[in-house]
């Protein structure tokens, strides 16, 4: 091999190299990603530690990417705002948009730097150095401040939250980035540190619980004294300049944080913190509160899972372990009490069994020192009874919509809501999933709801390590070769069968093995009608399309066994028709940016797939399924309760 080629082959290599570490900092986990501090110790008889939930808010604007703007991204859909909306709970130590004494380190961008680590490598193949250079640029000066997390830069500069990039036209901030230090085209904010200072009172030394609260891009590390006490897709051993783990999003995040003896100081407190941009990004963007309580608090729930004819479950979840108590009964007085089988913990499933048949049930939740206010639901109708069910998917980002959409779904008071899928923009994002249910926490707590999981519920672009059955207290898993993320399951209401099948997980053979025996099982059980739930359906003109996997086969499947009615989202738009000897509805109209028609339409191109469109339009909707013992009734509406077509009648 001549020289000039062994040099060719060494760039090579290097390029590859480098684009290596490039990727490995794309939006993905982190391995040592914690939600947890370990260093807090106990509180009140507690684990060690901070929980983390996320909270309502707008979006922080000015998180420019190294790429043109996302076609698939809400952020435009959701409001941007300079301080969080949630009503705080407690005593706001450090209000949001405070002033901070905020530090950055510039670095090149990855894309600019290639050349040098390129050579770097050439070098070191040659003998003329020892180490290569990194494609995070120099670690000296993105190395944190010597004496962090206890004081900042001496050259650190007092600025107000919240913080972004930005540019001469927009920043959705108080303070630009560019404001504070010189940042070139080829560069990037590799880290900002900051700190303020608050006092605790002596009327504050019995705080139990900090919430601190972060609208944040990418990753983030929370010091108090000294002490860590949040991190987020920033891993323990990252080096200096080392990007976040995963883009995020703009909702507000929290973490709860036991309030161990030595964490507070009477007097003066100081709050670090380190923020860090992904691959996506060219720098962090920043804001945080931090709001002192006394005793736990309820975070989520009630949400009412797994209802049928005389049983249910509520889930709740706490921002300390504690315990939990149902109270219910078929009037006000209550009169039953059933105890979290969890003891103390912070995620409780209570299961209540001999409710009233078809019935009205009043319960309460005791838990945190707390009780809430008195609910009721109905029990699912017996066979042979009107089933109503109300049907959107596709919240993602459009909150105000969305709220919209559950309010009129409220007042139609159906017997069960089913979601098509993607409810939250991130589902990596704890913020995304508390603002999906602060937003339809009432429907949750009073109207029986299932979900399919969509391609974002599992996180930005499909992560299989998300949990689809930690969000929500599922039926009963099927038993077969079901990988641990996927879902898929069935349930009755009456003699209507619902199967909900996972569309991440078209390619499992066990999934298709499952759907054909359940619903052969729901034939033989003498179900009237069979409704079959899946995020990605087999038919759409939106942007995505219809899935050709399921087309060709799953459809079959339901097909086969008489499927009434095939229920999807994924395209934001709402479509009906029939096809492959199914009845179809698309519906994805539940706040997410609507996606415009892309063929078989005026002014649009043919469509190279025989989908057997009967209507198709780009609106905001919800679905209203009438069940009747013979027939079927479909009526699509928009948030004001108006018609999208007349309703529409499907027969076994």
């Amino acid at each position: 091999m001549t020289r000039t080629r062994r040099l060719s082959a060494l760039i090579a290599v290097a390029l590859a190299a480098a684009a290596a570490a490039v990727a490995a900092t794309a939006p993905r986990a982190v391995a040592g990603d914690a939600a947890t501090a370990g260093a807090l110790g106990a509180a009140r008889g507690t684990a060690a530690g901070a929980t983390t939930t996320g909270a309502t808010g707008g979006a922080t604007g000015g998180a420019a990417t190294g790429g043109a703007a996302d076609p698939d991204d809400d952020a435009a859909a959701a409001e941007a705002d300079l301080a969080s909306d949630a009503v705080a709970r407690g005593d706001v130590l450090v209000a949001a948009g405070s002033r901070w004494d905020v530090a950055l380190a510039i670095a090149p961008r990855a894309t600019h730097q290639l050349a040098a680590v390129v050579l770097g490598d050439v070098d070191v193949a040659a003998g003329r150095r020892a180490a290569g250079t990194s494609i995070f640029g120099d670690p000296d000066a993105a190395a944190p401040p010597p004496a962090w997390p206890l004081a900042n830069r001496d050259d650190a500069v007092e600025a107000a939250a919240p913080l972004a990039l930005g540019d001469a036209k927009r920043c959705d901030c108080a303070t630009r980035l560019g404001d504070l230090a010189t940042i070139g085209d080829a560069d990037r904010v590799a880290a900002l540190w900051a700190t303020t200072r608050f006092a605790v009172t002596a009327a504050q030394r019995d705080l139990e619980v900090l919430d601190v609260r972060a609208r944040y891009g990418d990753g983030i590390v929370v010091w108090l004294n000294g002490v860590e006490v949040a991190r987020r897709r920033v891993a323990p051993a990252a080096r200096p300049g080392e990007m976040a783990g995963m883009v995020r999003g703009p909702e507000w995040e929290t973490f709860h944080v036991p309030v161990a003896p030595g964490l507070l100081r009477l007097g003066d407190n100081l709050v670090a913190v380190e923020v860090r941009p992904s691959g996506r990004s060219v720098a962090p963007r920043f804001d945080l509160e931090l709001v002192g309580r006394r005793g736990a608090a309820l975070t989520r729930g009630p949400v009412l899972q797994r209802v049928g004819l005389d049983h249910a479950s509520i889930l709740i979840e706490t921002d300390l372990p504690t315990t939990a108590t149902v109270e219910w009964g078929p009037t006000e007085a209550l009169g039953h009490e059933v105890a979290s089988p969890a003891g103390i913990a912070r995620r409780h499933v209570i299961d209540l069994d001999g409710l009233p048949a078809a019935g009205v049930v009043h319960y309460r939740v005791l838990a945190a020192g707390a009780t809430t206010p008195v609910r009721t639901f109905r029990t699912l109708p017996a066979r042979g009874q009107v089933v109503r069910v109300a049907v959107y998917g596709d919240v993602r980002g459009g909150h105000e919509t969305h709220a919209e959409l559950v309010a009129a779904i409220r007042a139609e008071d159906p017997d069960l809501v089913l979601a098509t899928g993607d409810l939250v923009l991130r589902g990596s994002d704890e913020g995304d999933w508390d603002r999906f249910f602060a937003v339809a926490g009432e429907l949750l707590a009073t109207i029986p709801f299932v979900a399919a999981p969509g391609n974002h519920d599992l996180g930005r672009t499909g992560d299989a390590r998300r949990r689809f059955a930690d969000i929500f207290a599922l039926p009963a898993l099927p038993a077969d070769d079901r990988p641990a993320w996927a879902v898929w399951y069935g349930f009755d209401a009456g003699d209507v069968h619902v199967a909900v099948i996972d569309s991440n997980a078209y390619d499992e053979a066990a999934q298709r093995t499952w759907l054909d025996a359940d619903l052969a099982a729901a034939e033989a059980a003498g179900a009237r009608t069979i409704l079959v739930m899946m995020h990605d359906g087999p038919y759409s003109r939106g942007s995505h399309g219809g899935n050709r996997e399921a087309a060709e086969t799953y459809v079959p499947i339901m097909a086969r066994h008489h499927a009434t009615l095939v229920l999807s989202g994924h395209d934001h738009l709402y479509q009906r028709g029939r096809q492959g000897g199914v009845d179809y509805l698309v519906t994805g109209g539940g706040g997410a940016p609507l996606y415009a028609i892309s063929c078989g339409v005026k002014g649009k191109r043919r469509c190279k797939v025989d989908d057997g469109m009967r209507a198709v339009l780009k609106e905001h909707h919800y679905v209203m399924l009438n069940i009747y013992p013979d027939f079927v009734e479909a009526c699509a509406k928009r948030a004001d309760g108006t018609a999208l077509e007349p309703c529409v009648t499907y027969r076994k």
